[in-house]
């Protein structure tokens, strides 16, 4: 099992928020390219991901539970 992101919610987030996608990328302390390739289905976000994505929320007052799920193999 490993967590996974609800992308749609994390798009939705970023168009609500009127945030580059790059803008994001950097918030979350990861390449942009790794960050395309998570929105396009083509990687799975790791560690470093969560651990900013988690900052992020903290930051937004958002709930990190609504953007993530667990992932069975």
């Amino acid at each position: 099992m490993y967590l996974g992101i609800r992308i749609d919610l994390l798009e939705q987030l970023i168009r609500d928020k009127c945030w580059k996608k790059k803008e994001v990328a950097d918030m979350l302390g990861i390449n942009y390219s790794h960050f395309h390739r998570i929105l396009m289905g083509k990687r799975n976000p790791g560690s470093k991901f969560f651990c900013g994505f988690l900052n992020l929320c903290k930051k937004e007052n958002l709930k990190f539970e609504d953007y993530v799920f667990i992932k069975k193999k």
